[in-house]
């Protein structure tokens, strides 16, 4: 710690009556609120996600690249897809994932529109390098393959895998 700073935590400890109880609890705050701060810069320096290049999804369809998971979201109204969406992420990147295929179906469209929303929200995008729809082979238009990120970011820890 600098100088300056050591200085002025003991001021503030003697103003405080020498009370260390108090003093922990405070200083654990402080440290809490720069770990966060120090995660949330690390979240705002992700790019978003990006098309898969046409070159990956053909690797993917001949299964040169493998489909490590699958989410069908047939029959789902918006809101339960969406937590459906989410949890599914969060599984396949902590069990370290890299594909997965998300089949949205045809009906009126209206999962496969908000699913482009759901990808650009601040708790799913640092999970996820890319997205594309899927070859035809595996869905097409109604389908989405999604790339995700070997690094997890979690509100409290960083693991750099």
């Amino acid at each position: 710690m600098p100088k300056e700073e050591d200085e002025r935590i003991w001021r503030e400890f003697i103003e405080n009556g020498g009370n260390l109880k108090n003093q922990t609890e405070r200083i654990k705050k402080d440290l809490a609120k720069r770990k966060s701060n120090l995660v949330e810069k690390k979240r705002r320096n992700l790019p978003k996600p990006a098309n898969l290049t046409k070159r990956l999804i053909k690797k993917i369809a001949t299964k040169k690249i493998q489909i490590n998971s699958t989410l069908d979201l047939h029959g789902h109204n918006k809101t339960s897809a969406k937590l459906k969406f989410t949890n599914f992420i969060k599984d396949c990147q902590k069990n370290k994932q890299k594909y997965i295929l998300i089949i949205t179906g045809k009906g009126k469209g209206l999962i496969r529109e908000a699913l482009f929303e759901w990808i650009e929200e601040e708790e799913i995008f640092p999970l996820i390098v890319g997205y594309s729809h899927a070859h035809r082979l595996q869905g097409g238009e109604v389908a989405f393959v999604l790339h995700l990120r070997k690094q997890y970011i979690n509100s409290n820890v960083v693991i750099i895998t």
